[in-house]
Parts: C-alpha cells; sequence; structure tokens
C-alpha cells in the first residue's frame, strides 16, 4: 500500500518535527505500507513551520505554505486534492493524536472498510459541561443532516483514514462553504471506527477556540440542512396565529370595556414581531450569502510555496 498523511499545521513550529518522526517510526513498523509520502499543509503561519519543514530534507516530507489563512478542513482539503496515496491518514500537527493505532486502522481499510475514524475515549482535558455540549452538538447536526453512519460520535472524532475512492469523492465536491467532517460523514461508503487515549498537547496552545466551533456548526448546518429555513415558515405560521389570537383577545376586551393600554402592548408586539423577522432576513441572508459565494467560483485555497517533490 501506498500511504499519504496530511498534517494540517499552523503556528506548531514546537510540535511538527516530533511528530512527523514519529508518524514515520510508527509507518517503518507497519509491513503493509511500502511507500510513504507526508505532506504538511502549512495554513499560513507566522512562525517558521515551513522553514523547518524544508531543512528536514526527507524525500518523502514536502510541505506546501498556503497564500492566506483558511482553516485546518480547507487545509486538509488542499492536501486531500495533492495526495497520490492508495490511502490518507489526515492527523493534527499537536501530538495530541495518538499515531499508534494507524496498524489497526489500516487493516480495517484493507478488508473493504472505506472511512475508519480514530474516536478518543475520553476527554480528560475538557470539562464535563464541554464535553457534554459537543456529544448534544453533534446529535442536533446528525438530526438536522442527511447521515446514515449515526453509530459513530464524531465529537470524539480527531483524525481519520480515507481509501481512494472517498478522497476521489470528496475532491469532486468543490463547494467552499462546508465542513469537512460533515462532508465525509454525509458521503457514505463503509464506515467503521477504532478507540485510542488521547495524548495531552506537547507544546504551544489549541488553535480550536469558541469562534472556530461556531464557525463549524454555522456551515454543517447551512450545508447539509434546509431545515433553517423550513422553520422560518413554521414560525411565522405560529407567529400570525398568535397575533390573530391575540387580536381576537384585544377586541373582546375592547366590547367588555376593559381595553389593554396601548403603548406598552404595542411595543411588546413590535419588538416581539421585529426581532423574529430580522431573525429570519438573516438566516435568508445566511444562504444567499452562500450562494452567490459559490456561484463566483473561486478557489478555495492558493498555493504560495512548496517545498521541492523528491519522491523518485
Amino acid at each position: 500500500m501506498k500511504l499519504t498523511i496530511i498534517i494540517p499545521t499552523h503556528n506548531e513550529k514546537e510540535n511538527i518535527k516530533i511528530t512527523i518522526e514519529e508518524l514515520i517510526a510508527v509507518v517503518d513498523s507497519i509491513s503493509i505500507v511500502n511507500e510513504l509520502n507526508i505532506l504538511v499543509v502549512d495554513d499560513h503561519s507566522s512562525d517558521k513551520t515551513y522553514e523547518l519543514v524544508d531543512q528536514m530534507n526527507d524525500p518523502r516530507i514536502q510541505c506546501f505554505r498556503l497564500s492566506k489563512r483558511v482553516g485546518s478542513h480547507i487545509a486538509l482539503r488542499a492536501g486531500l486534492k495533492q495526495s497520490m496515496g492508495d490511502a490518507v491518514l489526515c492527523i493534527s500537527a499537536d501530538g495530541q493524536d495518538d499515531p499508534s493505532c494507524l496498524s489497526e486502522m489500516l487493516e480495517k481499510c484493507s478488508t473493504g472498510t472505506n472511512i475508519v475514524w480514530a474516536l478518543h475515549n475520553r476527554r480528560t482535558e475538557e470539562s464535563w459541561f464541554a464535553r457534554k455540549t459537543a456529544q448534544l452538538f453533534y446529535a442536533v447536526l446528525y438530526w438536522l443532516s442527511d447521515t446514515e453512519n449515526r453509530k459513530i460520535d464524531l465529537s470524539h472524532a480527531n483524525f481519520f483514514l480515507l481509501d481512494k475512492a472517498v478522497i476521489n469523492a470528496v475532491n469532486s465536491c468543490p463547494e467552499r462553504n462546508t465542513s469537512l467532517f460533515g462532508l465525509i460523514a454525509w458521503l457514505g461508503f463503509n464506515q467503521d471506527y477504532i478507540e485510542y487515549e488521547r495524548l495531552p498537547r506537547r507544546l504551544g496552545k489549541s488553535k480550536w477556540g469558541l469562534r472556530s466551533r461556531f464557525r463549524l456548526a454555522r456551515d454543517w448546518i447551512a450545508a447539509f440542512s434546509g431545515l433553517p429555513l423550513k422553520l422560518m415558515s413554521l414560525v411565522g405560521f405560529f407567529v400570525a396565529l398568535s397575533g390573530f389570537l391575540y387580536a381576537l383577545y384585544v377586541i373582546f376586551n375592547a366590547y367588555s370595556g376593559n381595553p389593554i393600554g396601548g403603548w406598552s402592548s404595542i411595543m411588546v408586539a413590535v419588538l416581539v414581531l421585529g426581532g423574529i423577522q430580522m431573525i429570519m432576513l438573516g438566516v435568508v441572508g445566511e444562504y444567499l450569502w452562500r450562494n452567490l459565494d459559490e456561484s463566483r467560483k473561486r478557489p478555495l485555497y492558493f498555493i504560495e510555496k512548496k517545498t521541492p517533490k523528491n519522491l523518485d
């Protein structure tokens, strides 16, 4: 098997060399792999990550530096576009993903599994609240999207292995505003998982903050579900029905000699209805913007420079 390993990285100078050396040591012990190449996708780091990888001077390693920061998911897609292996392992650079389970992942892949997820079985670095909200988040996403592989808890997924068929399928989906994890789950194919113990981060801080999580949720929901637009009609119906019933109540009170005070009731109605309408306009605007962005057909990324390729 010819294996490609893709490592998206942003300001991971302290970790990238150790991660690559660890991966090479693991792959060298797996007999099924007879050819290896490692693609490091530098997501426009401000440190010397690119220069460090270039100085490693290993013919199996190549680094692509993107022209601006685009996020880890698009960086992974850039790597998938450049991959040449029969299978591709996508793994982070911070050392938390344990590559020792690669042998088990490749064994599943060799027996017909197209996608193998690596799920960590504990999250000691996160609070109980963070773990439960992550589980709830992915449960809602599965419910909103048309995804068959619901047995796989993607709230525990960190890295994964894809075969050639899945790589070609991902590369054939050129949409800009999407979630790579969501896209892979949506594709179908034969998916399975293995479990591993997540390791502590070696050095530096995580780049996966609240803003990144919110962007992931927004992209996943908008890319794989039209439910927000459908909910708008449902909410509009109930608001209109509530307004009609309230109007009957006002008329009844007026004829009963107990008219409702004017200013307060009007302001409440205006503020509530105005707020709902603004939310609806925001949802419509989100979908319209995505359609405009897709219609431009701009590339997802540009490669600023790359290290020499000496794989012969």
